[in-house]
């Protein structure tokens, strides 16, 4: 086993591991990641089924518009060969079907055409619309992320106590077509949280980062954003470690001391660990985590998974929209009963241009219970039982027929692969197949980037929000916890 030095390693190199990497090496400090698969990238990575290339985790974001935070965070970075964003524009926005009327919404990536989209489906919730947006904009304003001029430190501690009120309950009170409230629930689909459960604060965060504050494609997908990171962190001299499983994080006098993984034995001071929580405490030596800390991480709810299909659409015209979701009417969008749940059809490689490989590619997607797929997982976690390929067959069938009623005979798919949450558990080292990892919801109090072992930090979607933008902001703050939170956000924030 060769001994390496070094002052801080990152476990994981998903965006989170590579964003915390690359502000901490930009820093002066000397860097590790760890990545226990063949190629870093995590669920940026892209993977090939008949030469069209496929975007796992990674299909639209948000803030790179000018001045806005993830852009300014790139900058900051110096990401010389910086993803190329693809704005989806003025007129860019999602089809919202709702299942039993078969009305169709047109759901902008913008508050004013939203707004005006919404008051001419719904002219008799003006007032509520008007209140929604009103709730979310303020929400937002008292955010650092969206509104630069305010210190980072105090909002987040105000987003870690608990809420009051949730979506489901606003929904409720003020919009009376249940139809609606499918329209204006539809963000959960970004954040995993059931609107009965999601604060007001956390679903307009994650709304107005991919829906109403603008969208933008990547050229390239997330496998561009993987590749531009690894660059930059190469030429930063950080070491990105492949097929490296962190199996120890050592400890002396007290604090954190370095890791032990598959071929190194690494000191360092600090460690970051990117994944699910509930990992770290078969990592970590007995007896510096309490049990009631234990407890109540292995504890946390977390949001569902989902079964998803990837294949190549025979009508192109339907991949020139930026996602097509079915919905119910009224607030169980996320329901995973495989006849009832919503369906979201996205063609991300698209945004490649209309001649790349990756834009004959389609993902047809359901949210899906880890209860439906655990049933083929052998007691070693190791394989599938019988039946297993059988039954991910005939949910493929039950989802293309469920596209078919949606949107039509035009609708053909051509079926290239298919994942479950038993794919999201082993593929991405996903506890459950959770897609988001744990829910920031009104009910639980999650883990943040301080531990009670100094030197130990967590960082990933888990601590903070979801999605690229969420994992992003994760790893600054994580970063900031060593490099001092308001200095780094002030040299990030200078660069508007």
């Amino acid at each position: 086993m060769q001994s390496l030095k070094t002052d801080i390693v990152v476990i994981g190199s998903g965006i989170s591991g590579l964003t915390a990497a690359a502000l901490l090496a930009r820093h002066g400090k000397s860097v590790i990641v760890l990545e226990q698969t063949s190629k870093p990238g995590g669920a940026l990575k892209r993977f090939k089924r008949q030469g069209i290339p496929f975007d796992t985790g990674f299909h639209y974001t948000g803030g790179l518009g000018k001045g806005q935070i993830l852009r300014l965070l790139w900058d900051y970075l110096g990401l010389s060969s910086r993803p190329t964003a693809v704005s989806f524009g003025p007129d860019g926005h999602d089809r919202i079907l709702i299942r039993e009327s078969g009305r169709e919404v047109r759901a902008y990536f913008s508050y004013k055409r939203l707004t005006d989209e919404l008051n001419r489906h719904f002219p008799d919730d003006r007032h509520g619309i008007e209140a929604y947006f009103n709730a979310l904009q303020k929400c937002c304003g008292q955010a650092p992320f969206f509104n630069l001029d305010l210190e980072l430190t105090p909002f987040l501690h105000g987003l870690f106590r608990p809420q009051s009120i949730s979506l489901g309950d606003f929904l409720s009170r003020n919009i009376k077509s249940r139809e609606l409230q499918a329209v204006l629930a539809a963000p959960a689909f970004l954040h995993g949280i059931p609107p009965k459960n999601v604060s007001m604060t956390m679903h307009a965060l994650v709304a107005h980062s991919y829906y109403y504050g603008g969208a933008y494609g990547i050229r390239g997908g997330g496998q561009a954003i993987a590749d531009a990171f690894c660059d930059l962190l190469y030429r930063q001299g950080v070491e990105i470690l492949t097929n490296q499983r962190a199996d120890l994080i050592r400890a002396e006098g007290g604090r954190t001391s370095g890791v032990l993984s598959t071929d190194y034995e690494i000191t360092a001071n600090h460690v970051i660990y990117t994944g699910h929580p509930v990992a770290i405490f078969s990592m970590v030596p007995k007896g510096f985590f309490r049990p009631a800390y234990i407890h109540r991480v292995q504890d946390l709810t977390n949001t569902d998974s989902m079964f998803i299909l990837f294949g190549k659409l025979d009508n192109s015209d339907l991949a020139t929209e930026a996602n097509l979701c079915s919905v119910p009417a009224g607030l169980d969008l996320l329901n995973t009963d495989p006849l009832k749940g919503s369906l979201f059809l996205t063609a991300p490689g698209a945004r490649d241009g209309k001649d790349s490989a990756a834009a004959r590619g389609v993902i047809l997607m359901r949210p899906a219970s880890w209860l439906e797929a655990v049933q083929f997982l052998p007691h070693n976690r190791h394989g599938r039982l019988k039946g297993y390929q059988e039954w991910k067959e005939e949910q493929t069938k039950l989802l293309l027929e469920r596209a078919r009623q949606s949107w039509g005979n035009g609708c053909g798919i051509t079926s290239l692969a298919a994942g479950s949450p038993l794919t999201f558990h082993n593929r991405l080292h996903a506890p459950y197949g959770t897609i988001y990892g744990v829910q920031h919801n009104l009910h639980q109090i999650t883990a943040t980037a301080r531990t009670k072992l100094p030197g130990f930090l967590l960082s990933g979607q888990s601590t903070l929000m979801t999605g690229i933008m969420g994992a992003s902001l994760a790893g600054l703050v994580t970063a900031g916890e060593i490099i001092g939170l308001e200095t780094l956000w002030n040299k990030v924030r200078s660069y508007r």
